[in-house]
């Protein structure tokens, strides 16, 4: 069993990802894709911050707790959506490499 599962492997062509161009289909399209999601996640994320930050200001105001606690769950929530988004590049290459 082991020497078979050799042999299949063997004989599986080895992939460059960083040649991707030539591989994959429509790679340009799905590249723009990719960019056009990462832009509405940061847009999305920046909304979230400035309705939590508008919601906090006015809960406050009121002395509204509920409104000050999702006003600063959604500020905080914006800004880790933000920072996780803008580092997903660097979180998928450190496991690429970490796994190859």
């Amino acid at each position: 069993m082991r020497a078979a599962t050799w042999v299949v492997l063997s004989a599986v062509p080895r992939l460059n990802p960083s040649a991707g161009r030539e591989w994959i289909p429509n790679y340009a399209q799905l590249i723009s894709a990719l960019n056009g999601l990462t832009l509405a996640g940061l847009l999305f994320a920046a909304g979230t911050v400035i309705i939590g930050g508008a919601t906090w200001a006015i809960g406050a105001n009121r002395a509204h707790t509920q409104g000050v606690t999702w006003g600063r769950f959604m500020v905080v929530g914006g800004f880790v959506g933000a920072v996780v988004i803008g580092a997903a590049v660097a979180i998928v290459n450190t496991g690429f490499r970490l796994g190859s």
